[in-house]
């Protein structure tokens, strides 16, 4: 039990431990809680929402940078930025069963100029660009629940002398399945999940190709074309 991330190796690596749960502070529940997980009355589907970093971390960064990204005297922070190994990594979690996910939407490969996505049509957040669309099947022994996380990667170039994320969460949705069953997951996917961000706070269109992750599989292209333009300034 901890309040935070604390460096775990020692148990993952250990022939002497068989498993590992994460209970964070769970409160006066928190026994019987843990013992339907380990008795298996209980189908657990937590994901991580930090990354567990190695003990080493603490001497890499400096308490005083606060930088996300990562420079030549810092790994950078977070998932999204962390060039190290992760003792575990944000969204990590286990389950008792299986879930496979596929792919269900007609292609790929999806292209779009960047002079289309700058029409008023696509101005807020709230209008569609597209929908993915996958299917989640429990293929184990058990019910359970599945989070379904989706990640967007960005082209990995320096722009303006900034690294941009190794991954980025655009969307997630919890499910229950019983074992054998199919469920479609609906990912919605809007301007603002493919922006980039300056060093100055300004927001950019960048062209280039950006894969879509449905937990730890690529899925999905999207290939942008045309100039790099600026969607929003920093207010």
């Amino acid at each position: 039990m901890a309040g935070s991330s604390i460096d775990l190796s020692y148990i993952r690596d250990s022939p002497q431990c068989g498993s590992l749960i994460w209970a964070g502070y769970p409160g006066e529940f928190g026994g019987p809680a843990i013992a339907s997980v380990v008795f298996g009355q209980y189908n657990p589907a937590g994901r991580l929402p930090i990354t567990f970093y190695p003990a080493s971390y603490v001497d890499e960064v400096s308490m005083l940078d606060m930088r996300m990204r990562p420079s030549n005297v810092s790994p950078g922070r977070t998932y999204k930025f962390y060039t190290g190994q992760p003792v575990f990594e944000f969204g990590f979690g286990l389950s008792y069963t299986i879930f496979s996910y596929a792919w269900y939407n007609d292609s790929t490969i999806v292209s779009y100029s960047i002079q289309s996505l700058m029409k008023k049509k696509y101005d807020t957040k709230n209008v569609l660009i597209q929908s993915f669309r996958v299917n989640v099947t429990n293929t184990g022994t058990m019910n359970g629940d599945d989070v379904v996380l989706a990640y967007i990667i960005p082209p990995q170039i320096l722009l303006d002398g900034e690294t941009p994320p190794i991954k980025q969460l655009f969307g997630f949705e919890r499910i229950n399945l019983n074992v054998g069953a199919t469920k479609q997951v609906f990912f919605p996917f809007n301007i603002d999940s493919i922006l980039s961000v300056a060093r100055d706070g300004s927001k950019w269109l960048h062209p280039g190709e950006y894969s879509i992750l449905i937990g730890n599989q690529r899925m999905c292209t999207i290939e942008l074309h045309g100039d790099s333009t600026l969607r929003q300034r920093f207010k």
